[in-house]
């Protein structure tokens, strides 16, 4: 599944990420279109076109649109993965192989030199962690490392999924 997350949730786009969920955020469309904000049916049309799933807050554009958009209603980030987890059946265990970059979404590669990422990370990330991985998007290049940040989140999603 591809989604497409409107403006109003970026949280939930930086976690579908990191998840390995192919997630465009809705601000990201906005030089795409030369418009700010891009407007409903402008994201509408992207999503069709690209075979994504909108996820919005916003009722007017699911209520219009209810065969390709997931409203999510109430408030957290564990509250709309719970839901996402529930009624469509998204699988939130973490697989670093298969997370996508939470700033650009391009896939991410294993580093095979640790010393070619050490001027991106903190000294204590480098001397701490062995395996880390990187955006492949040159213009991005920002690096990921399985560190205590994730198995707290995996905690926390542990809890709301039970």
């Amino acid at each position: 599944m591809k989604f497409l997350v409107d403006a109003m949730l970026g949280k939930l786009t930086r976690f579908l990420r990191i998840f390995g969920y192919d997630t465009i955020y809705a601000n990201e469309l906005i030089d795409y279109f030369k418009i700010d904000p891009v407007p409903d049916e402008k994201l509408v049309d992207f999503a069709n076109k690209n075979n994504r799933i909108i996820i919005t807050k916003d009722y007017p554009l699911y209520n219009q649109n209810k065969d390709n958009v997931i409203f999510l209603s109430g408030e957290g980030i564990y509250n709309y993965l719970h839901y996402l987890n529930k009624e469509i059946g998204l699988n939130f265990k973490f697989n670093i192989k298969k997370a996508r970059c939470s700033v650009c979404n391009s896939p991410l590669k294993r580093v095979v030199s640790k010393s070619s990422i050490k001027d991106y990370v903190l000294q204590d990330t480098y001397n701490n962690y062995n395996e880390f991985y990187q955006c492949s998007n040159l213009q991005c290049k920002k690096v990921y490392w399985q560190g205590s940040h994730i198995e707290d989140i995996e905690e926390k999603l542990d809890r709301f999924l039970e």
